[in-house]
């Protein structure tokens, strides 16, 4: 009997690979979701098709556009006055008259108003740049949490076939009383738990790959190449310091009060007088050769109203200086905090790699063994090797939290995806 059950547990050893949480396999494509190789996206992929497709992107792209037509207006001289004048002017006869005036701001202030300008297209390169690394950091965060729900599929697939195995040699032993029922029910209760919790992991498979499609700008499922290491790894580049160069939302602060010192120097110019010019034709009883040329400026009777204007634009300034002393202080703390726990987090990557896994795969072994030679029922066998699946589920969870640190990181400090 005992050569039997040897026999029922070894042979599918030969026929199934055996492998470690980073070497899973990954599971057979649902009917719903096969398709062809061609359409398996890599992270690199993926980052291309999203940042050229979103929607979010191509609104950000074109809000640029209309500030990059909004900059041309900066020269935007107000319109040449003309006036024709035709009738009994200066006498009974029929004269005619023709003046034309324009009035225009001193060139400094149109400079002015054109840099500002100008620095209002810098500001929405700089929210199109925030717009990509948020949507960056997002297809990353999906990405990956959709790999490691393969990895956690092919482990549960792992251990449900080990217990299957077990589980049929439990009931041969209980159909030739070998041993009662309570193991035969506590086998069938196991299978049961396993494919629920397959189940459910699927469906968490569906609704990521939902999800990426939705960030890609595409219809149906994204598929990933499951082959790809489910540890994001960090570049000495990606973990630069903070600065304007690597944080777009410092940037684009940066950005604004730069702006909010424009807006300042457009409002105290425009306290200058706007210059007049003008010139003036009449016909006298139709005798023409009658000209005048005129010039003058524009004054503003209520100085205070500018003076008001010139103080709100110097708070928007202190306020935007405010803002990005304070986003810088926040974000360094927020980085320093990322850095302490991403080394914590590696550590504990090398621990499982290094110790746990090795001693959970011993695990597995030794109580296959000993189930296998029925020197332990199939209780004692679930009993004895949960504690190597709990140790591989860890690391998966592990794996998790430490990629989750990293990409933090990456929108922090990390370079520009395109």
């Amino acid at each position: 009997m005992r050569y039997l059950l040897f026999i029922l547990l070894v042979l599918p050893c030969f026929t199934q690979a055996q492998t470690t949480p980073r070497t899973l396999p990954p599971p057979a494509a649902a009917p719903a979701t096969a398709a062809s190789p061609a359409g398996v996206l890599s992270l690199d992929q993926a980052l291309q098709t999203g940042l050229s497709q979103s929607l979010l992107v191509q609104t950000g792209g074109l809000e640029l556009e209309r500030q990059r037509a909004l900059a041309r207006t900066g020269y935007d001289v107000p319109r040449t006055v003309l006036d024709y004048q035709v009738g009994q002017i200066s006498g009974p006869l029929r004269d005619q008259s023709i003046n034309v005036v324009q009035q225009s701001a001193l060139p400094g202030v149109y400079g002015a108003q054109r840099r500002l300008l100008e620095g209002q297209v810098l500001t929405a390169e700089q929210r199109v740049r925030q717009q990509r690394r948020e949507l960056a950091f997002r297809i990353r965060s999906t990405y990956y949490e959709l790999l490691l729900s393969y990895r956690r599929a092919a482990l549960l697939r792992r251990q449900d076939s080990l217990y299957q195995r077990a589980a049929r040699a439990a009931r041969i032993r209980y159909q030739t009383g070998e041993t009662n029922r309570l193991e035969q029910v506590s086998a069938e209760a196991r299978r049961l738990e396993l494919q629920n919790r397959l189940a459910t992991v699927r469906t968490e498979q569906q609704v990521q790959q939902q999800q990426l499609a939705m960030l890609l700008n595409q219809p149906g499922l994204a598929l990933i190449d499951t082959s790809t290491t489910p540890v994001l790894v960090l570049t000495p580049a990606d973990t630069a310091s903070l600065t304007t160069g690597t944080n777009p939302t410092l940037a684009l602060l940066e950005q604004e009060v730069e702006v909010s010192r424009r807006q300042t120097r457009v409002e105290q110019l425009r306290r200058l007088p706007d210059v007049r010019l003008g010139y003036f034709h009449q016909t006298i009883n139709k005798e023409s050769g009658f000209q005048v040329a005129q010039a003058g400026v524009a004054v503003p009777l209520l100085g205070g109203v500018q003076k008001s204007r010139i103080q709100a634009a110097r708070i928007g300034e202190q306020a935007a200086e405010a803002q990005l002393r304070y986003a810088t202080a926040q974000l360094g703390g927020q980085l320093a905090g990322l850095r302490r726990q991403l080394q914590r987090a590696r550590a504990s990557l090398t621990y499982y790699e290094q110790t746990a896994l090795p001693q959970a795969r011993l695990i597995l072994e030794t109580a296959e063994k000993s189930f296998r030679a029925g020197d332990i029922e199939y209780v004692e066998y679930v009993v004895n090797t949960e504690p190597a699946w709990q140790i591989r589920t860890a690391y998966l969870d592990q794996v998790s939290r430490y990629n989750e640190l990293a990409l933090q990181l990456l929108a922090l400090t990390g370079s520009d995806a395109y």
